[in-house]
């Protein structure tokens, strides 16, 4: 039996950024860290469809950030989530390094299986399932298979089926993030992944619907560079023109500040800069005396630093910029002073 769980889609994705220069793997890492991004992690289904709608037909096997690790670790399906509540049963897990998926018992309690065996499943229609097949059906359903995190879920699952062995979304593989994301998200092709002769790194072929294989690391293949909050932080100092004009070319704009959860991003960054200050895509107009984002509606969102913005005289030619420390308001600086500044990668 399998035991599924509803979820709703974000609604904020990943920027991606494609080069189709061919590279091993360590060049393509140091590729997209040298632009403050890394290869890219993928934690859904509708990620691997931005990557086909962004990619195709430029290229087709990509190089992701999922990297062969060195010990084998349990994870729920969901991405990031702890395994903080285990409940095997007596002599389990198995000691063995080899992939395995975890299945409920008639007592609720849980067993090391391989995953390619089957399970009985039960979601409208009683049939059985390998887990990887079994975790494509609940993908179909816009679910994921059960993951369970205390004993009082763990008695409601097995209170569904108190007569077959069931599919819970456990699972035990090697693989890590490039970024240090524990995306739990595999999108493995038939068969994969395959060991040995150093197939450590791992691809998303786009023109086989993104399917993952392992391969060689030394292997040849277009990278795409992955951030997470559609923001990244340019650790270069650069007069505000400059910066504008950089963002606009490699990526979208400089980030605009509308609401207090992207201050909160923004903030968040730029403690990371090499500068007092950072720019933001704030400007100030002469000609009509106020503060405008370059390329958002104005909003009611401010966070000036007290004496800053409208409360003081602003000068021809300046711009505006978060503090890189303390409380991390907005100032208005000459924009012929070069700072670090923070580009919006993804257009919303």
């Amino acid at each position: 039996m399998v035991i599924f769980r509803h979820y709703l889609l974000d609604l904020f994705y990943p920027s991606f950024q494609l080069t189709t220069e061919k590279m091993k793997y360590d060049k393509a890492k140091t590729y997209c860290r040298n632009m403050n991004t890394d290869v890219a992690t993928v934690y859904s289904l509708a990620e691997v469809n931005i990557m086909i709608n962004l990619v195709l037909p430029t290229a087709s096997n990509i190089w992701i950030g999922l990297e062969l690790g060195n010990l084998w670790i349990w994870h729920w399906t969901g991405s990031d989530q702890g395994t903080s509540f285990l409940n095997w049963d007596s002599g389990e897990p198995q000691d063995k390094k080899q992939e395995a998926c975890a299945v409920m018992n008639q007592n609720g309690m849980w067993l090391e299986k391989d995953c390619v065996g089957d399970v009985r499943t039960y979601i409208f229609v009683q049939t059985k399932k390998s887990w990887r097949d079994a975790r494509s059906y609940c993908w179909n359903l816009s679910s994921d298979l059960v993951t369970i995190h205390s004993a009082e879920e763990n008695k409601a699952v097995r209170n569904i089926s108190t007569s077959e062995k069931l599919w819970i979304g456990l699972f035990k593989d090697p693989w890590t993030w490039s970024g240090g994301s524990n995306s739990s998200f595999r999108f493995w092709d038939t068969n994969e992944p395959l060991y040995g002769n150093n197939r450590n790194c791992v691809t998303a072929d786009l023109g086989n619907n993104g399917k993952w294989s392992s391969q060689n690391c030394n292997n040849g293949n277009s990278v795409i560079c992955g951030t997470e909050d559609g923001m990244i932080l340019i650790q270069k100092n650069m007069t505000w023109i400059s910066a504008l004009s950089f963002c606009r070319e490699h990526y979208v704009d400089l980030v605009q500040i509308t609401n207090k959860d992207i201050q909160n991003k923004v903030a968040e960054k730029a403690r990371s800069s090499t500068s007092p200050h950072v720019w933001l895509g704030l400007r100030y107009t002469c000609n009509f005396n106020f503060w405008f984002w370059t390329s958002s509606n104005a909003g009611c969102y401010q966070n000036w630093q007290p004496g800053e913005g409208p409360e003081r005289a602003t000068q021809c030619g300046e711009s505006g910029a978060i503090e890189a420390t303390g409380r991390q308001q907005w100032v208005g600086l000459p924009e012929t002073q070069e700072l670090n500044f923070i580009c919006q990668t993804c257009g919303n």
